[in-house]
């Protein structure tokens, strides 16, 4: 939480994090700033004092909004900046930064910079102001490690955020059901009161919309596969094809308030009429490894260990999983668990990337999402079943929201 962030500095031997870039779908200035906009805006945290907010004229009303102290980028004489740097922005820019690092009186130390930037650009300015200020030392990655590291746990008001986003998720996945079952199957295909086909198109424009309507966005798009797409865990599916009865369906959902702000994310399978035994006997199994992993959370044990559980009672099954066999293309190929907040995918990890501190403890936010997939066999399919879970102050696992588990969505056939 961000009452970590100045014991992390000093942890890290740290003196200053500058964090830069627009107050949408930036998630380390969105963390500060919440749901204020800003073009572009720079939060200085410098160690031992209280963050302060550098902002545009133009955004001193969102800037008063935030309650932290704040300096105006007007503050600085910016015509001299480029007067003197010739029409060099990147000098201009480190001048500026100059400026703001005295204004401070932080002029000796080690500073680390991160959010939404375009790489090369501020590279440029960076090494401009490292000119500058040869007594100022880039740090790396330490900055957004400490970020990271305090966002590792939600407070709150963050649960509440991420509870609300799971509140509209469900909404829509109840629409998108709804939809499906006031349509008809006709030779197979989906239809609709005109007898017209229903394509995986028409039923993500109309999720858009409602996340529109509902206050959200999914700016990473949404997994709506059936058939062979289903079986690649991300493909997203073919938007032109025709829903076909009896095949699985995949339908991956991550929107998040808009602007970039907290996500959730879910998934359900579903076949339309009907499902084959085959595809019954994989959802049964994805059913019971969600099951068996979600009694086995609980604090100070780590999200790898979850993965190991998943992949043992998937190879118990007869399934290649993706611990004894890497780079496997079927069976289970991915990771069970990932930390969800203002970033998708986020701490703590499961996977390989996963480090022995990706542990559960109160406050946590993680999804559980097991899944079987065999793209190339001769009636491809994929399975998925995904929620997000928190752990309450006293080490419970908690559901945000909860949706029902079925797997076939029943649909009346068209009369003759």
């Amino acid at each position: 939480m961000k009452s970590e962030i100045n014991r992390l500095l000093h942890e890290k031997n740290l003196d200053a994090i500058v964090i830069s870039g627009s107050g949408s779908h930036n998630a380390p200035l969105k963390y500060f700033t919440k749901d204020a906009f800003f073009t572009h805006a720079q939060i200085v945290i410098i160690r031992d004092q209280d963050p302060v907010l550098f902002y545009r004229p133009m955004e001193r009303d969102n800037a008063e909004r935030t309650g932290f102290k704040k300096i105006c980028y007007d503050s600085f004489p910016q015509k001299d900046f480029y007067t003197i740097s010739k029409g060099n922005s990147n000098l201009a820019n480190a001048l500026e930064l100059q400026s703001m690092f005295r204004s401070l009186g932080f002029i000796k130390g080690r500073a680390a910079f991160c959010g939404q930037l375009e790489f090369g650009t501020h590279l440029a300015m960076l090494q401009e102001f490292q000119r500058l200020m040869p007594e100022i030392e880039i740090a790396g990655s330490e900055g957004i490690e400490i970020l990271n590291q305090a966002r590792f746990t939600k407070d709150e008001s963050e649960l509440a955020a991420i509870r609300k986003m799971g509140e509209i998720v469900v909404k829509i996945a109840g629409r998108v059901e709804q939809y499906i079952q006031s349509n008809y199957l006709k030779n197979g295909i989906l239809v609709d009161q005109n007898e017209l086909p229903v394509t995986i198109g028409m039923i993500k424009k109309s999720i858009n919309m409602w996340l529109t309507e509902l206050g959200a966005e999914n700016p990473n798009g949404t997994i709506f596969s059936m058939g062979r797409d289903a079986g690649v865990p991300h493909n997203e599916g073919n938007d032109d094809a025709v829903i076909e009865a009896g095949k699985s369906i995949v339908f991956d959902f991550f929107p998040c308030e808009t602007g970039g702000g907290y996500f959730y994310d879910f998934t359900r399978t579903w076949c339309i009429g009907y499902a084959s035994q085959e595809i019954e006997k994989a959802y049964e199994q994805v059913r019971f490894v969600d099951d068996a992993v979600l009694k086995d959370i609980c604090p100070g044990k780590s999200l790898k260990e979850l993965q190991h559980l998943t992949c043992r009672l998937f190879r118990e099954m007869g399934h290649q999983t993706i611990e004894d066999h890497p780079g496997t293309q079927e069976g289970y190929v991915h990771s069970v668990s990932h930390g969800l907040g203002l970033n998708v995918h986020e701490r703590p990890f499961s996977g390989i990337s996963a480090s022995d501190a990706d542990v559960i403890l109160p406050g946590t936010v993680f999804t559980v999402e097991p899944g079987l997939y065999y793209p190339e066999i001769e009636n491809p399919f994929g399975v998925r079943i995904e929620d997000t879970i928190y752990i309450d102050n006293d080490g419970n696992a908690q559901y945000f929201v909860q949706y029902p588990y079925h797997l076939v969505i029943p649909v009346k056939q068209l009369e003759k």
